[in-house]
C-alpha cells in the first residue's frame, strides 16, 4: 500500500481560505502527494458547533476539494462532543460522503475524554460500517509511547481499518525515529501510526515563530512501519509550502532539504527563511554570518513576499530587515571615531535594539522559544518536557553586546 503523504488542517487559529486549500491540493499533486485532511479548530462546525449541519457552501466546497485534483483524496474531519451519538455523526458526515469526499476522520485530540475511548471506537466503527470511505481517528492519548487505559480500550475491537493518528514521541518533535516508531505500534497492538506531524505549524504557544525550513529528523527506516504522514501546517497556507513540499519529498524517498531549496528560492523566500531559523535548524545561517548576508536581509522585499506567501508574514520581513539593519549598524561603528562610536552605541544602537528585541515576531534564533514538547504518560495524561522553552539570544543581539563591550566604547 502506498504510503499516505499530504497535508491535516488540523492548526488552531483563522483557518485557510477556500482558494488556498484548492491551491494547496494542486501543490500536493504535483510532488507526489496524495491526502489532504480538512480538520481546522477553528471551523464552527467542525469542533465547537459539531451538531450544526454543514451548510450548503460547506457541501459544496468539501465537493470542490475531493474533485480538484484525482491523485489527492480528501477527508473531513468532526470533533463529536461528549454526548454525541452514532446516528448523529452519521447524519452530520452524510451530505459530505455524497460531495464525494474520499475520507472521514475523527478527532478527539486536546479534549478531557481520557475515559471515553470505548465510545470513540464505538464511533468510529459505526461510522466505518455506513460509509464506504477511509475513517482515520484522532485518539485524546496522541503522543509519546507509552500504552494507556485509553490506548487499550480504544484498541480493543476498533476495525482494523481504522488508522490510529500519532504525533510522534511528543507533540511537536524535533526526531521521530525507528525506536519511537516500535514503541507506538507495540502500545496499540502493532496497528501502524498515521503520522500527524506538527510540522510546520506555529499555533498556540508558537504564534511568534514563523517556520519555513524544511523537513528533518525523522529517520527514513520508519517509512516501512507507518501509514503514512500529514503535516500540520501554519494558518499562513503558502508560506507553509516549503515545509509540504519537503515533506513530500522525503515521504517518496528522495531529497527532502534539495526539494526544500527549489521551493524557496521558487518563493523568493530563502533569506526570510534563514533569518527565522533557529540554531539547531538545517538552514540555520551560522553563529556569525558575513556582512555580504546581513546586507541581503536588510534588504527583503517586503511586497515581494507578501505577494508570493502572503500578507500574514509581513512582521517577520519587517523584523527581519530592521535587525538586519541593526548588525550592519554595528557592524559599522569600528569605522567611526572614539567619541561619535561611544555616543552612537550607548544611545543609538542599544535603545534600537531594546526597541526591536520587543516585536513579537521571532528572528535571527531569538527567544525564548517555546513549543509544546510534551507526551502522554501511562496514564494518557500530558507530561511538558523541560525543552519545550529554550532560551537563547538573537544573532543580532550577540553582535549588538559584542559590539558595545568592544575596546573604546
Amino acid at each position: 500500500m502506498a504510503l499516505i503523504a499530504g497535508v491535516i488542517e488540523g492548526f488552531y487559529g483563522p483557518p485557510w481560505s477556500h482558494a488556498e486549500r484548492l491551491a494547496t491540493i494542486d501543490l500536493i499533486a504535483e510532488h507526489g502527494g496524495n491526502s489532504y485532511v480538512w480538520a481546522p479548530k477553528a471551523a464552527p462546525r467542525h469542533r465547537d458547533a459539531w451538531r450544526e449541519p454543514f451548510t450548503t457552501e460547506d457541501i459544496d466546497e468539501f465537493g470542490q476539494l475531493a474533485e480538484r485534483r484525482r491523485e489527492v483524496d480528501v477527508s473531513v474531519g468532526l470533533t463529536p462532543g461528549p454526548d454525541a451519538s452514532a446516528d448523529e455523526v452519521i447524519e452530520k458526515l452524510r451530505p459530505v460522503v455524497g460531495a464525494g469526499v474520499q475520507g472521514l476522520t475523527l478527532c478527539f485530540d486536546d479534549v478531557p475524554e481520557l475515559d471515553a475511548a470505548s465510545r470513540h471506537r464505538d464511533l468510529a466503527n459505526a461510522v466505518g460500517r455506513v460509509f464506504d470511505v477511509p475513517v482515520w481517528l484522532v485518539p485524546t492519548h496522541y503522543a509519546g509511547g507509552a500504552s494507556s487505559p485509553y490506548l487499550q480500550r480504544l484498541i480493543d475491537g476498533l476495525d482494523r481499518d481504522v488508522l490510529v493518528m500519532w504525533t510522534g514521541s511528543h507533540v511537536v518533535c524535533d526526531t521521530i525515529t525507528a525506536s519511537d516508531v516500535a514503541a507506538r505500534r507495540l502500545a496499540v497492538d502493532d496497528r501502524p501510526p498515521l503520522v500527524w506531524d506538527n510540522t510546520p505549524v506555529n499555533d498556540a504557544l508558537m504564534t511568534e515563530a514563523l517556520h519555513l525550513g524544511p523537513y528533518s529528523g525523522r529517520d527514513a527506516a520508519i517509512r516501512s512501519s507507518i501509514a503514512g504522514v500529514l503535516v500540520n501546517p501554519m494558518e499562513f497556507a503558502r508560506a507553509s509550502w516549503p515545509t509540504i513540499v519537503s515533506a513530500l519529498a522525503w515521504c517518496r524517498g528522495d531529497d527532502a532539504l534539495d526539494a526544500w531549496g527549489r521551493e524557496v528560492d521558487r518563493l523568493g523566500v530563502r533569506r526570510l527563511a534563514e533569518a527565522t531559523a533557529f540554531p539547531d535548524d538545517e538552514h540555520w545561517p551560522g553563529a556569525r554570518p558575513e556582512r555580504a548576508w546581513w546586507s541581503t536581509v536588510a534588504a527583503l522585499d517586503a511586497q515581494a513576499i507578501t505577494t508570493s506567501i502572503g500578507e500574514g508574514v509581513r512582521r517577520w520581513v519587517d523584523a527581519a530587515r530592521d535587525g538586519a539593519n541593526l548588525a550592519l549598524r554595528a557592524l559599522d561603528l569600528a569605522a567611526l571615531d572614539s567619541n561619535e562610536r561611544r555616543a552612537l552605541a550607548q544611545f543609538g544602537l542599544a535603545l534600537a535594539a531594546r526597541e526591536w528585541e520587543r516585536r513579537p515576531a521571532l528572528t535571527f534564533g531569538g527567544g525564548p522559544r517555546i513549543r509544546p514538547v510534551a507526551t502522554n504518560d501511562g496514564a494518557g495524561r500530558f507530561v511538558m518536557d523541560p525543552r519545550s522553552v529554550v532560551w537563547s539570544s538573537s544573532l543580532v543581539t550577540d553582535l549588538v553586546r559584542r559590539t558595545l563591550a568592544a575596546p573604546g566604547l
